[in-house]
C-alpha cells in the first residue's frame, strides 16, 4: 500500500525517533488549518516502512504532543497494521491559534514548516483573538455620523433586499449592525460613517510605468463609504474605453471590466489594518492599475488559492465586512478573487499581485491595442502637456531634460 503524497495536512516520518521534527508539523498544520494527521512508520515517498509499536511507544508519543505544543492540545495516538507491519497514526484538531512548538511558532506551506516571522505571527494573533480590532469601542458618539451617508447605505440595503425596511432611525440601525455600543462607536462604526474624515486615499495617473512623473494626483480623506465611491469613479474616469457601433447604438466597453474594479477596491477597504498609519494607495499606469491595501494577506495562503479552492473566509474586520455585504458592495464572503477571476477571464484582462509584509496590491493589467483613450481627457490638457504625454507614450525612459529640449520649455516646466 502507498499512502501518497505529503501536504498541508499530512506528514510521513519513518520511525518516532523524527518525533522533534514531527512536532513542528504538528504545530505548523494547526496554525494553518487547525487540524491534521502525521504517520511514523511511513517513508517519505509513502511507502509502508513500519516500526515496533508497544503500549509505551504510544504514551511516549501522546505525551511528547501534549507538553510540547502550546496551547496545550490531546492528540488521537493509535497503532495501525498495513501490509502486515505495525505503524502509528496521530490524528489532532485544536481551534485555539496560535500554537508553538517549544516556545517557535511554524506555519505549513505545501508540504514544508517554516517558522513564522514575527509580523506574520502578528496577524495570525489579529486574526483569531476573541473579539474583532473593530468591535472595539472608540471615543466617539452618535454625533460624529455622518446622516447623509448612512442614509444612502440604508436605502441601498433596503433596496438589494438585504435590511429589512423598518423606518430610518439613527441609533437603531446602528445598533442593528452592531456599530454603537454603551453610547459609543465602535471602531467600524466610526471608519464607515464618521462624518470626521478617518480615512486617507491617495490616487495619482503617472505617465510612465514607474512612479516617477505623474498626469494627476489626488489625496483624500473621508468615510469608508464616501472613498470607496471616489476610487470608483476616480479610476472608471481615467480608464480606456473601447467604443463600438451596434445597429444605430454607440456602445463604450471599459479596459477592466467595473465589477471587478469595485470588487477589488471594496475588498481592498473590508480587509485592510486600521490600528496604524493607515493610507490607501490607487496608481493609473499605462501598462496596469495597481491598488494597494494597506493589510497583509492570509499568511501562508495566495490569490489563487481563494480560486480553485473551497477555503473558510479569512475576516480581520467582520463588522465591516457585514455591513459592506448588507449593501451589496461586496457580494458574499471568501469569493471576491474567483468573481474577479472570472470576470476579468471573460474579458481577457490579465491580473497579477503582490504580497508584501506591509500589505497587498492587486494588478489590473492594461491593453492599450484593445481600446482607445477618452477625447475628454486628452481635451482637458494643454499643447504642450500633450506632447510631453505624447513623446513619453512613444518613449517612456525620456528624461526631462530630453524633453524639454523639444517642447522648448524649461526643464523644471516639463517636470511639473
Amino acid at each position: 500500500m502507498n499512502f501518497g503524497f505529503e501536504d498541508e495536512t499530512l506528514e510521513f516520518k519513518k520511525t518516532t525517533g523524527e518525533i522533534n521534527e514531527a512536532l513542528k508539523s504538528i504545530c505548523a498544520m494547526l496554525n494553518k488549518h487547525g487540524m491534521g494527521t502525521v504517520y511514523f512508520g511511513i517513508l517519505a515517498s509513502g511507502e509502508v516502512k513500519g516500526q515496533m509499536v508497544n503500549e509505551a511507544t504510544l504514551r511516549d508519543v501522546s505525551r511528547k504532543v501534549f507538553e510540547s505544543i502550546v496551547p496545550q492540545i490531546v492528540p488521537n495516538v493509535t497503532k495501525k497494521i498495513v501490509d502486515e507491519k505495525e505503524i502509528i497514526e496521530v490524528t489532532f484538531k485544536g481551534n485555539d491559534r496560535p500554537y508553538s512548538c517549544k516556545g517557535i511558532y511554524y506555519i505549513r506551506v505545501a508540504d514544508e514548516d517554516r517558522i513564522l516571522p514575527p509580523h506574520e505571527l502578528r496577524q495570525l494573533f489579529e486574526y483569531n483573538k476573541a473579539g474583532s480590532w473593530d468591535a472595539e469601542l472608540t471615543t466617539y458618539t452618535i454625533n460624529d455620523i455622518d446622516i447623509e451617508t448612512l442614509k444612502r447605505f440604508y436605502d441601498k440595503a433596503i433596496a438589494c433586499g438585504r435590511l429589512k425596511d423598518e423606518s430610518f432611525y439613527v441609533t437603531r440601525l446602528l445598533t442593528k449592525l452592531e456599530l454603537i455600543r454603551e453610547e459609543k462607536l465602535t471602531n467600524a462604526g466610526y471608519l464607515l460613517f464618521s462624518k470626521n474624515k478617518p480615512i486617507v486615499l491617495k490616487m495619482a495617473v503617472f505617465a510612465t510605468d514607474e512612479k516617477l512623473t505623474f498626469l494627476d494626483i489626488n489625496r483624500l480623506s473621508g468615510n469608508m463609504y464616501k472613498l470607496i465611491n471616489e476610487a470608483n469613479s476616480y479610476v472608471t474616469k481615467n480608464i480606456r474605453w473601447k467604443a463600438d457601433i451596434i445597429g444605430l447604438e454607440r456602445m463604450e466597453t471599459p479596459e477592466v471590466p467595473l465589477k471587478a474594479l469595485r470588487e477589488i477596491i471594496c475588498n481592498s477597504f473590508a480587509h485592510a489594518r486600521y490600528n496604524t498609519m493607515t493610507e490607501h494607495e490607487i496608481s493609473i499606469h499605462p501598462s496596469f492599475i495597481r491598488i494597494y491595501n494597506p493589510g497583509e494577506f492570509p499568511i501562508g495562503y495566495k490569490p489563487e488559492d481563494f480560486i480553485h479552492e473551497n477555503i473558510p473566509s479569512m475576516v480581520r474586520n467582520p463588522l465591516i465586512l457585514k455591513t459592506l455585504f448588507l449593501s451589496a458592495d461586496v457580494e458574499s464572503y471568501s469569493s471576491g478573487f474567483k468573481r474577479v477571476y472570472e470576470e476579468c477571464g471573460k474579458n481577457n484582462v490579465d491580473i497579477d499581485y503582490e504580497i508584501r509584509r506591509e500589505g497587498f496590491t492587486f494588478i489590473f493589467k492594461r491593453n492599450s491595442t484593445k481600446h482607445q483613450t477618452k477625447d475628454t481627457k486628452i481635451n482637458d490638457l494643454t499643447k504642450d502637456e500633450k506632447l510631453t504625454l505624447y513623446l513619453l507614450a512613444d518613449n517612456p525612459s525620456m528624461s526631462a531634460m530630453e524633453i524639454s529640449k523639444v517642447i522648448n520649455k524649461s526643464h523644471r516646466t516639463v517636470q511639473r
